[in-house]
């Protein structure tokens, strides 16, 4: 009686897990994520696929949706396939684009519910080949493209302060004076921003009070958040009623420099080394 059981319940239950396909497809096609999650939605992070017609072949499944699915797992997806993991500004939309092979498991089909109709869906287990046709970009009014780490020139330098929480609201209009060639970027009289020669995340920013106290320091951007690397960057940094470093912009040439002496210092490898 048990054994009877036991089978009947199996196969009432036969129909659910036919719905999973278990053995992983390797398959290509184009992809478009989407996050929501910062803005007052219900919609979150998206991750969605419109395989090609060979991969959609594979399985009875994407031929009844056409290939189009979307994946369970889609912030890791994300990394998979390397879209810019920077902090996400309130009230703003992020959207990315581009092509993949890769491979999919647990294809599943999901019934309608309140908020979406019959579905596709499955987990991204690898990225074998990716290319970005349309880098990650808000919809905020600025339309700029989220920036990573790696900054080319003081303007790449300036896009990732959105990511700075004392500069978010900045953008390259606010400042009267951006001198690629230097790498400084004046925001007033008083407040400097230096890009110094060699670096590729690491900005140096300057303002003085009205006594002209100096206060420098030294924050670095990982991609994702800014950090004050000052004590480690520059020897014996001391930042107490003002800084013992200050910005010199006299010259011909943009300088870091120490007080009481005011010797230069030079950046290289990560760190500040004193020049002569």
């Amino acid at each position: 009686m048990l054994n009877r059981i036991t089978l009947a319940t199996a196969l009432a239950l036969s129909p659910l897990a036919s719905q999973a396909q278990v053995t992983p497809l390797v398959v290509s096609g184009q992809w478009e994520y989407r996050d929501a999650s910062q803005k007052e939605t219900d919609e979150g992070v998206s991750l969605c696929f419109h395989l090609d017609a060979a991969s959609t072949a594979r399985s009875p499944q994407l031929r009844q949706f056409g290939g189009a699915l979307c994946v369970s797992n889609p912030a890791e997806g994300a990394r998979l396939l390397g879209i810019a993991q920077t902090p996400r500004r309130t009230g703003c939309g992020y959207t990315a684009k581009g092509d993949a092979a890769m491979v999919l498991s647990g294809l599943r089909v999901l019934p309608e519910d309140e908020m979406y109709d019959e579905r596709l869906e499955a987990r991204l287990a690898d990225v074998k080949a990716k290319r970005t046709t349309s880098p990650l970009a808000s919809d905020c009014g600025n339309k700029e493209s989220v920036t990573s780490a790696g900054f080319k020139s003081i303007y790449d330098a300036i896009a990732a302060l959105k990511a700075h929480p004392d500069y978010a609201s900045l953008s390259v209009s606010d400042f009267v004076r951006v001198d690629a060639a230097s790498g400084l970027a004046e925001l007033d009289a008083s407040t400097q921003m230096f890009l110094p020669p060699g670096s590729t995340d690491t900005l140096v920013m300057y303002t003085e009070n009205n006594a002209g106290t100096p206060f420098l320091a030294v924050e670095r951007f990982d991609g994702r958040q800014w950090r004050d690397v000052s004590a480690a960057t520059l020897p014996g940094y001391v930042n107490k009623n003002g800084t013992n470093y200050y910005l010199d912009g006299a010259g011909s040439a943009v300088k870091v420099r120490s007080l009481p002496a005011k010797k230069a210092w030079r950046y290289s490898d990560g760190r500040f080394s004193q020049e002569g």
